[in-house]
C-alpha cells in the first residue's frame, strides 16, 4: 500500500534557505510525497527560483502565493491546502 504524503514548506522572502530545503527533499529516495510552497508575500525572486527548480525536480511542486498584506502565515497554509 502507497501513502502518499503532502509537505508543506512556508516562505517569506528568504530563497537562500528555501533552495537548501528544497534540495534536501530532492534527495528522498522514496517520492511519494508533493511540496506545497505556501508563500506569504515573497518577491520575484522566490518564485523564480520555484520555477528553476521545478524542471528537474523529482516529485511535484506547487507553489502557493498571496500578497504581502503582513504576517499571515496561517492564511497561506489554509490555501495550500485547497
Amino acid at each position: 500500500m502507497q501513502h502518499h504524503i503532502a509537505v508543506v514548506i512556508s516562505t517569506y522572502n528568504n530563497p537562500n534557505f528555501l533552495r537548501l530545503v528544497l534540495q534536501g527533499y530532492a534527495q528522498q529516495s522514496d517520492t511519494h510525497f508533493t511540496v506545497y510552497i505556501a508563500d506569504d508575500g515573497s518577491t520575484t525572486e522566490t518564485a523564480e527560483l520555484i520555477h528553476t527548480m521545478t524542471n528537474d525536480f523529482p516529485v511535484p511542486i506547487h507553489h502557493v502565493w498571496h500578497e504581502d498584506q503582513g504576517f499571515r502565515k496561517s492564511r497561506i497554509h489554509n490555501l495550500a491546502f485547497t
